[in-house]
């Protein structure tokens, strides 16, 4: 039977766990982030990168690329300069000299700008969400 609805289920289901599960890691990712040391840091440099359209083409297209270049000092007293993406309405009111906010891993030395993305709570909750629709959607017949 081509249209089962027991297999467009259990597509489904794989769906939601394997998208979970990415959403978990990400909560992880944002989890370390956050129990990272706030340091401030000075612009360096604007960076951007334009992105490819291939509409039409068959080609896959890129996204542009807005970024900036920093440098802070660590905990430790030494001075690191690292680059970051950033989104678009605060790279357009950015410029080389201002200061920003910048959250700091000391034990890997990684660094980003500060309030890019979304919170661990959120993607937690994602996660949380797809998982369970994963597992109850796995677990029913039609």
């Amino acid at each position: 039977m081509p249209n089962d609805p027991n297999k467009s289920r259990q597509w489904l289901a794989r769906l939601f766990l394997i998208f979970g599960g990415f959403f978990l890691l990400l909560a992880a990712q944002e989890g370390c982030y956050q129990k990272g040391e706030s340091l401030s840091a000075v612009v360096v440099a604007k960076e951007y990168s334009a992105g490819t359209s291939r509409v039409g083409s068959g080609t896959v297209s890129s996204s542009s690329r807005h970024s900036i270049r920093y440098r802070f000092n660590t905990p430790q007293g030494e001075t690191k300069e690292a680059s970051s993406p950033v989104l678009l309405q605060d790279w357009s009111k950015l410029r080389e000299g201002d200061s920003i906010n910048i959250e700091f891993l000391p034990a890997t030395g990684d660094s980003r700008v500060a309030d890019q993305t979304a919170s661990a709570p959120v993607f937690l909750i994602i996660a949380v969400v797809l998982l369970t629709a994963g597992f109850f959607l796995r677990r029913t017949k039609v």
